[in-house]
């Protein structure tokens, strides 16, 4: 493996002259502070704390995960300073910092599918390297080797958001057959992405580490002291291995290359990968968003079986490639139609380690005591996505204005980014639709997918091949909100059984604002 070389002085300008450098937004100032903190002196974590606690989203979004059942501490965390008490100083920090990049990039994008899944790519490597760098006791400090992987992918990163027209022409040569290396040195005139990232890193002040390990064929550690060798190179395995199961490659040959450096096996590294995807499912709706776009489980599952059954993950394989090529015809009622469409409706989010009855057991707990409504309302929605399993759940509140009463949406989970939920607003004078109907009545209703006539124009991008539930928050019967929930049209329909648990968790809605209301008087 050789060295990446260092680009032209002349090339790099006339790329970030295009790119508008200049105005290239600074990585936020909090991001900055998270980076420079280190565990190196006693007010560490009143630092911390205090930086995390400059942005209101930031704080709730720590706070949300911490609570999460990843950690399962047995026992509400409601500030972030006792966060870094009970999980850690450097833990508290990684999470923080993943977050708060995530909604950096994820604002100042276009592209909202490319670039949460690429970020996701990013998030579930940075993991992946610090666990390994605990658990296999290597010589770098384990939230270096986070922040490395991280960051490996930052040019990547920043043409996906800032030159989406470039990422897209790179991302069709690659399918045509090109590296990914040969494509973009050719649209970027000789430039590579790690050249661009180690550009920015700079820019923005970033260690020399996060620049070194952006290279992409690093040399092999000199020895078990090279802790930048070695830093190098878990930045680059991590990323490499969610690159290769998100685009269903054979790691075998990955785990050829790393394995002996790593002391990692092929079974191993996919427990670690399952094991990641696991611990990042709570950590924000940007990543949770990412995660049903790259599919992850699915690609997972195919990876375990062809450790299991080689041959017949082969055969499977490519029977399935001949159908998407049109080699095989696609009989209606067919194997190959059933195997494409198990492939499409596998990723619904129900949690396989947390019950229904789990999640309603944490939100009564959480009515108890004294809680924060818009908390209580992203963790009833969990509840809903994660424990019942909808590809979408959404909150949305009436808003009186001085000339109409509207629907909007304010918090939202599943199949749907920031600016989703924003969209979602019905005005309610036209009562022919369903969603006024529902509301006026305060009555439950299950709408089949593509119903005519159902929603207005504004919202029928929305529903579009959706199985649409509504479930009216009242007050003395009066509609104050609305929860809604959809699956794909080819979903199954909820049961009665899952029926009556969604309209607890809406009744558990009620409940909170009736208790908070009692408290004002």
């Amino acid at each position: 493996m050789t060295e990446t070389s260092p680009p032209s002085s002349g090339k790099l300008a006339e790329i970030f002259a295009k790119m508008n450098m200049g105005e290239l937004p600074a990585m936020s100032h909090n991001v900055q502070e998270l980076i420079a903190l280190t565990h190196s002196s006693q007010s560490a974590g009143y630092e911390l704390s205090k930086v995390i606690l400059k942005d209101y989203s930031l704080t709730n979004k720590v706070l949300q995960v911490v609570n999460s059942a990843f950690y399962s501490l047995g026992r509400p965390v409601n500030s972030i300073s006792r966060a870094v008490t009970i999980i850690g100083f450097d833990a508290v920090r990684d999470l923080a910092t993943g977050i708060a990049l995530f909604e950096d990039f994820v604002k100042n994008g276009v592209e909202k599918e490319g670039i949460s899944k690429l970020l996701t790519r990013s998030f579930l490597s940075a993991l992946q390297a610090r666990d390994l760098a605990v658990e296999k006791n290597l010589n770098i400090v384990p939230e270096e080797a986070f922040i490395c992987a991280l960051l490996h992918n930052l040019g990547k990163i920043i043409v996906c958001i800032y030159m989406p027209e470039i990422s897209r022409e790179i991302e069709e040569k690659v399918a045509g057959g090109m590296s990914e290396d040969a494509a973009t040195r050719q649209i970027l005139e000789g430039l590579t992405f790690d050249q661009i990232g180690v550009e920015v890193a700079t820019f923005w002040n970033l260690s020399d580490k996060v620049c070194a390990a952006m290279n992409p064929n690093p040399s092999e550690p000199q020895n078990t002291y090279d802790t930048l060798g070695y830093l190098k190179n878990v930045a680059n395995f991590s990323n490499k291995l969610i690159e290769y199961v998100c685009e269903e490659r054979d790691i075998d040959g990955l785990i050829r290359q790393f394995g002996e450096m790593l002391s990692l096996s092929t079974e191993e590294a996919v427990e670690r990968v399952n094991r990641t995807v696991d611990a990042s499912e709570d950590i924000s709706e940007s990543i949770r968003y990412g995660l049903s776009k790259l599919k992850m489980r699915s690609r997972l599952r195919g990876l375990e079986e062809a450790i299991k059954d080689p041959k017949a993950a082969r055969k499977k394989k490519a029977k399935s490639e001949k159908a998407e090529s049109g080699e095989e015809p696609v009989r209606a009622g067919g194997e190959v139609l059933e195997e494409q469409f198990i492939q499409e409706l596998d990723e619904l989010p129900v949690s396989p380690d947390k019950s229904i009855n789990d999640f309603i057991h944490d939100i009564t707990e959480t009515l108890m005591g004294p809680f924060n409504l818009n908390d209580f309302y992203i963790n009833l929605l969990e509840g809903l996505y994660r424990g019942i399993g909808f590809d979408r759940v959404l909150l949305a509140v009436i808003s009186v204005q001085p000339t109409r009463r509207v629907l909007v949406g304010r918090f939202g989970l599943g199949d749907i980014d920031p600016a989703g939920i924003a969209r979602f607003e019905h005005d309610l004078a036209p009562s022919e639709y369903i969603i006024p109907k529902s509301l006026k009545a305060c009555k439950d209703m299950a709408i089949p997918a593509n119903a005519p006539d159902a929603f207005p124009e504004s919202l029928k991008f929305f529903v579009k091949d959706r199985t649409v539930y509504l479930f009216p928050i009242c007050l003395d019967d009066k509609p104050i909100g609305l929860i809604y929930l959809d699956r794909k049209k080819d979903r199954p329909k909820l049961d009665s059984n899952r029926i009556k648990a969604t309209r607890l968790f809406r009744d558990f809605a009620v409940m909170a604002i009736r208790k908070l209301r009692s408290r004002k008087q």
